[in-house]
């Protein structure tokens, strides 16, 4: 499914129409360039979730994990500043990505193996949503949204 919107404040509704979908152990890849749009469609996301419009949510590029309390809690990974698979797999992240909560992750190319990129995501995540962004110009992007796994198939038809 291919959903275009053309401003900050149209990505965030669409973000909190997926938030309002989601459930329990729903796992979000979110691919796209730098400056795409994966932390303000998280933000429309976490508010469906029920997190309060105001508070704060950014990428957690240092920290590597946000986590936030909504009517799910919320898990936001942002795997850009590791280089490789082996440090992915020292941080333990299957003890977030396999819990009740609802699993964001930014930049989840990070998954595959660096000896075949074209192999499957690595952690056993079968289940997931996958969102991938691109621009189209200054304030347009589209978001060509697949749901893999037969958990997640009645998410497409509330969108």
């Amino acid at each position: 499914m291919k959903i275009s919107t053309d401003s900050h404040e149209k990505t965030l509704i669409l973000g909190d129409q997926l938030g309002k979908c989601l459930k329990p152990g729903d796992i979000i890849l979110l691919f796209g360039d730098l400056g795409a749009g994966k932390t303000t469609l998280t933000q429309g996301i976490c508010q469906g979730l029920g997190l309060n419009k105001g508070e704060y949510i950014r990428s957690p590029t240092f920290t590597l994990v946000n986590l936030y309390q909504g009517r799910i809690p919320i898990n936001h990974i942002d795997l850009y500043r590791l280089d490789s698979f082996a440090e992915i797999e020292a941080l333990g992240l299957e003890e977030y990505l396999f819990s009740d909560n609802v699993s964001l992750i930014e930049w989840p190319e990070k998954l595959r193996q660096e000896s075949d990129p074209s192999e499957n995501l690595e952690l056993g995540i079968e289940e997931r949503i996958e969102v991938r962004i691109s621009i189209k110009e200054k304030n347009c992007r589209t978001f060509d949204i697949t749901v893999i796994g037969q958990n997640q198939r009645s998410l497409l038809h509330i969108l």
